[in-house]
């Protein structure tokens, strides 16, 4: 499941941006290309949260959609060429924040799911009746 959607995308940018951005031939956004980059950014995503939570998240906090909106707007403009300032600075602020929740400084409202790590596991450990000790070890 992913984080975003194409349409989160048109909410920060407008189609005819979005198509430049994917489509090679046409003018409407190429899907593939919208997908592929939200793909990206999700398992950037997953990979610095995955230290403190159970992913893919479920539910899904606004605010990762949100991370996940500006990184993948951040690699469709690095596709075709270098990103703006504004789509670099607000990718690398994602970036931050992500690191700071996998560090354990900031933690994610509303995941479901427990840590990984936090589940109380049990040892069990089983081992032959003991043949020698101090006491017996001249009895041989």
């Amino acid at each position: 499941m992913a984080y975003c959607n194409q349409d989160g995308i048109l909410k920060m940018i407008p189609q005819d941006e979005l198509t430049e951005l994917t489509a090679d031939t046409g003018d409407t956004p190429d899907p593939e290309v919208v997908t592929e980059a939200i793909a990206k950014a999700d398992a950037e995503i997953d990979a610095y949260l995955g230290t403190r939570y159970v992913t893919p998240l479920s539910p899904v906090p606004a605010q990762v959609t949100s991370l996940s909106v500006d990184m993948a707007i951040y690699h469709l403009y690095t596709r075709r060429s270098l990103a703006p300032m504004v789509r670099r600075r607000k990718y690398e602020a994602a970036l931050a924040f992500l690191q700071r929740v996998a560090s354990g400084e900031v933690v994610l409202e509303d995941v479901g799911g427990e840590p990984p790590g936090t589940q109380h596991q049990g040892v069990e450990a089983e081992a032959a009746t003991r043949l020698f000790s101090r006491d017996t070890l001249g009895d041989w």
